[in-house]
């Protein structure tokens, strides 16, 4: 399985360490590498509410929201 990794700005709310956001070809993870806690969802999902193809916009402010939100309360 090929995982691409990217550590974003974002700090752990309860560790304090790095976010990371892990690819591999379906899913996408966010989290925190030092707890080990995760929230997993589908590329396909995400791509749906966050890339708009006509306009040649991807909103990553309300992926990053999203996920942020899932992390704090899952």
């Amino acid at each position: 399985m090929d995982l691409t990794t990217v550590e974003v700005g974002a700090r752990c709310p309860f560790c304090g360490g790095f976010m990371e956001i892990v690819e591999d070809d379906r899913y996408l993870w966010f989290g925190c590498r030092s707890c080990m806690r995760y929230v997993k969802r589908e590329k396909r999902d995400l791509v749906r509410r966050y890339v708009n193809y006509g306009a040649r916009i991807f909103d990553w402010r309300g992926l990053m929201a999203e996920l942020s939100r899932l992390y704090e309360t899952g």
